[in-house]
């Protein structure tokens, strides 16, 4: 039996855009826990903000990082007596571990438990050689996705949960924006729902252009005037693209006020909207919701938060090729390299899509 390693390189954030490699301790296998030794990280627009902010929700020093995969390398009490996991099992981990035991919780809410343990958040996450994983948010990583793909299970799992509540009907007109890696991932997914069509707005060619390449049949550019993509009036143009209707089911993949407020504004009768970019708000955001065209539409507005329930899906997605995740990558780097690929996904340096370090 190989010895167990004492220490592990870990990407630690010290302060506002500091990140330091050094030396840890491996984390100890508690009863419920489970050892990864992580394979690929995916930066999240969060971990950006982390970074940014030099702290995640506790103190630093915090390790980041909960988009991530990785091979069994030890199980505790729990996992071992259970028998479905075993060493050397390839996993995705589920980084927003409930408590199982708080009102939400109990009342099948665990995306709005009282006291979760996040993986990159409140405890250690995946920048680093190993993270320690709650036995029960560990999924098996299928055969033919490989652990670059795999990381991307977390934001299409939160992506999908935001979709569900479109309920996308056969022939419906859907728009999504925010072309960021979540953005693309909708626009396949939505397609694949049953949507007739999908319009993908946003402000990067780049990011258009690959969301066209994977399924978009409408691009629109709100910012960029020499882009061929370039919509002065978005909304007239949605207006114009559905017969004056506007569209059956909108989604916002994205923190940006400007966008949230077209947004709000692309449905038409009995359309359902979706605010996803949470993460991305300040508290004290808003938009106008223009209350006589929501009533007389009989529109609803909906939010999302997390992924209860739909990593099984996100991973059957990834599996059976539904959502294509492998062009989305556009960097790699070391571990010793996590700051700069934090600094890469933030100004989106050479085409950045999706950026991921790999321990």
């Amino acid at each position: 039996m190989p010895v167990r390693a004492e220490n592990m390189r870990a990407a630690v954030l010290r302060g506002p855009q500091r990140i330091k490699m050094e030396t840890l301790p491996v984390p100890k296998t508690g009863v419920n826990d489970v050892l990864v030794k992580v394979k690929a990280v995916g930066v999240c627009g969060s971990d950006v903000a982390y970074y940014e902010r030099g702290k995640a929700d506790v103190p630093p020093p915090v390790v980041l990082g909960h988009e991530f995969t990785g091979e069994i390398a030890e199980l505790g009490p729990a996992a071992k007596q259970l028998g479905l996991l075993k060493v050397g099992d390839r996993v995705v981990a589920e980084p927003v571990q409930s408590c199982g035991v708080c009102s939400a919780c109990k009342n099948r809410m665990p995306n709005l438990c009282e006291k979760p343990v996040v993986l990159g958040v409140s405890v250690n996450g995946g920048f680093a050689e190993h993270c320690s994983v709650f036995h029960n948010y560990l999924h098996p990583l299928p055969e033919n996705v490989s652990y670059e793909e795999g990381a991307f299970t977390e934001p299409l799992a939160c992506a999908i949960y935001g979709i569900n509540k479109l309920q996308i009907q056969p022939g419906d007109f859907a728009v999504v924006l925010g072309p960021g890696p979540i953005g693309i991932m909708m626009t396949q997914y939505i397609k694949s729902s049953g949507a007739s069509e999908v319009a993908l707005i946003g402000t990067r060619d780049y990011r258009l252009e690959m969301g066209k390449k994977l399924g978009a049949d409408y691009t629109l550019n709100t910012t960029d005037k020499r882009s061929k993509y370039y919509s002065a009036d978005p909304l007239a143009e949605v207006k114009r693209l559905t017969n004056n209707r506007g569209a059956d089911k909108v989604i916002i993949a994205t923190g940006n006020a400007e966008a949230n407020q077209l947004g709000a504004r692309l449905g038409g009768p009995r359309s359902k909207t979706v605010f996803f970019g949470g993460a991305s708000y300040g508290p004290d955001d808003f938009i106008k919701v223009y209350l006589w065209d929501g009533t007389l539409g009989d529109k609803e507005l909906l939010f999302s938060w997390l992924s209860p329930y739909t990593f099984r899906p996100a991973l059957k997605a990834i599996s059976s090729g539904l959502v294509k995740v492998k062009p989305l990558i556009t960097h790699s780097f070391p571990l010793e390299k996590t700051g700069e690929a934090i600094e890469i996904a933030e100004k989106r340096v050479g085409g950045a899509i999706k950026v991921q370090v790999k321990p």
